[in-house]
């Protein structure tokens, strides 16, 4: 007991920031190399060789994907505005949305972006991960692949040796920050649209990353204080694609449904022991709660939104201003607000010294008092289904003032039901309330065949 204590003491007696302990996230860059002023803003801005009247922005268009002087400019904004952040974490996505690339373009887009962040933050702890189309082909995830051993070798210096056994068998791996161990997670393994799936040696768990996450949160729950030398009593979940439903789309789901169900049954068992779970993927900004089968709250996923503005085609979906934000949070990761920052790609296009500026807080603009928690932001959804004003304020932040229309009928059930429930079956009752047929079962396979048909241009 007595040694316990005197840790704790000495914890307290450290000198702390006064400032809250900072999370700099950037996702979803999807650098693009081609990208042409002189392109065709419908073939992904490319150049094709046709005369055009009018020339596209040097930092982007809302129906491409992003150039690199548009990424250039999102990490110097981030290192302008938050020069010394505790800890980045960076969600992959590093290639653009294009057709039949190779390796070549894969290392390429990393070694770009890389280059770019770590330059910028050179001292700064970051914890990086792979996006769904960080592999070629794209959604093609599987264990012990040469992306893990390329990759490795320019991320070693961050992530430390004793990484080097999971993130070369599956791409994840785990790091200890000052009062948690982050669980940085390869969830593209899961997707609905990864293509390895039919050659996976073991589908139930694919690379033995379910049983390192299970072995981590059990670790934590039963470590008898936050600090010690031999554990953490909490987990920060980290990975590219969340456990859930797209929200702007109905029906569109992520992990196929026995890795969402798995995935979903560890973050309630261990619910206690886990702090954050910070997702990209989306492109947009939203949430999820987490739900135990009684109803009751009890965790929170964030998915941040992204710096390519790449118009999606999915059904409901569109383009975005690019943003980053930032989590700070208290000295035991209590997350005290969300700040997020973007740029008016137009506005940049017509001055390219335009600043990204602050876009809002979570608790100014939905009205929180104390900490942001699983249970503010329940009540904070509810206010939403029948406050359409606050719901509003939800939607022009959902893409960061891009085109901001309030949805209705199906595509309102979409969001709203994306954010209350993370399973898949309380997800298709919800939805089932706004759409004109009630009967899900007719409904499912439909959009089934939808996501396969998008398989190759997913976010």
């Amino acid at each position: 007991m007595w040694p316990n204590l005197l840790m704790y003491l000495l914890f307290l007696a450290l000198p702390h920031k006064s400032a809250a302990y900072q999370v700099l996230h950037l996702a979803d860059f999807h650098l693009d190399i081609e990208y042409s002023i002189n392109g065709d803003n419908q073939k992904m801005c490319h150049d094709d060789g046709q005369k055009r009247n009018k020339t596209l922005g040097p930092f982007g268009d809302y129906m491409c994907d992003a150039p690199k002087p548009l990424i250039q400019h999102a990490i110097d904004e981030s290192a302008r505005l938050f020069p010394n952040p505790d800890l980045i974490i960076w969600t992959g996505d590093n290639v653009a949305h294009i057709d039949g690339y190779g390796w070549e373009v894969v290392l390429d887009a990393v070694n770009q972006t890389t280059s770019l962040l770590f330059s910028r933050f050179p001292n700064q702890t970051i914890l990086p991960t792979f996006g769904n189309h960080d592999y070629a082909p794209s959604n093609g995830f599987e264990s012990d692949s040469s992306l893990y051993t390329k990759t490795w070798e320019l991320w070693k210096g961050k992530l430390g040796d004793e990484n080097k056994a999971t993130f070369l068998q599956g791409g994840y791996y785990k790091y200890r920050l000052p009062n948690a161990t982050a669980v940085v997670l390869n969830t593209n393994l899961y997707y609905s649209a990864n293509k390895a799936y039919v050659n996976f040696t073991n589908k139930a768990d694919p690379a033995d990353q379910f049983a390192f996450l299970e072995t981590e949160l059990a670790k934590a729950e039963k470590c008898p204080n936050r600090i010690s030398d031999n554990c953490t009593s909490l987990v920060h979940i980290i990975a590219h694609i969340a456990p859930g439903v797209f929200e702007k789309s109905p029906n569109i789901t992520w992990f196929r449904d026995e890795y969402n169900e798995r995935f979903l049954n560890l973050t309630i068992r261990y619910a206690n022991s886990i702090g954050w779970m910070i997702f990209g993927h989306h492109h947009t900004d939203t949430f999820h709660l987490i739900k135990d089968p009684l109803e009751n709250v009890v965790q929170l996923a964030y998915m941040s939104p992204a710096v390519t503005p790449w118009f999606s085609d999915l059904p409901g979906a569109g383009a975005n201003n690019p943003t980053f934000r930032v989590y700070e949070t208290d000295v035991y990761s209590k997350i005290e607000d969300i700040k997020t920052y973007y740029i008016n790609l137009d506005e940049l296009n017509k001055n390219a010294s335009t600043p990204f500026v602050f876009e809002y807080s979570f608790k100014d603009a939905y009205g929180i008092t104390g900490d942001i928690t699983p249970s503010t932001m329940s009540d904070v959804l509810e206010k939403m289904k029948t406050d359409d004003k606050l719901f509003m304020k939800y939607i022009d932040y959902n893409t960061a003032y891009w085109n901001p229309v309030m949805p209705v009928q199906e595509y309102r059930g979409a969001q709203l039901c994306s954010m209350e429930y993370a399973d898949y079956p309380r997800y298709y009752t919800c939805l089932s309330k706004y759409t004109k047929f009630s009967d899900s079962s007719l409904k499912l396979p439909i959009f089934s065949l939808l996501a396969i048909l998008y398989t190759e241009f997913l976010l």
